[in-house]
């Protein structure tokens, strides 16, 4: 079962032990905390995109319209 794992990084023992400790890491980070943190990254990156309103209508109205969808929801 390791054999792949092993040809892969070339019997480097360390980089496997690395690769387990941050695979069980992982395993035992709770979804919440982790779903959580996904979700701070993607507000970090859509926080850097520009925004641009639909043709027609200003910026003001379109930001307006956006904060009530995502306060009904």
């Amino acid at each position: 079962m390791i054999e792949p794992f092993t040809s892969a990084i070339g019997n480097n023992a360390t980089t496997l032990a690395m690769v387990m400790l941050a695979y069980l890491a992982g395993a035992m980070t709770p979804v919440y905390f982790a779903q959580e943190r996904m979700r701070g990254f993607g507000r970090a990156l859509a926080s850097r995109l520009p925004y641009e309103p639909p043709p027609g209508v200003e910026e003001g109205e379109a930001m307006e319209a956006a904060t009530d969808e995502a306060a009904d929801e």
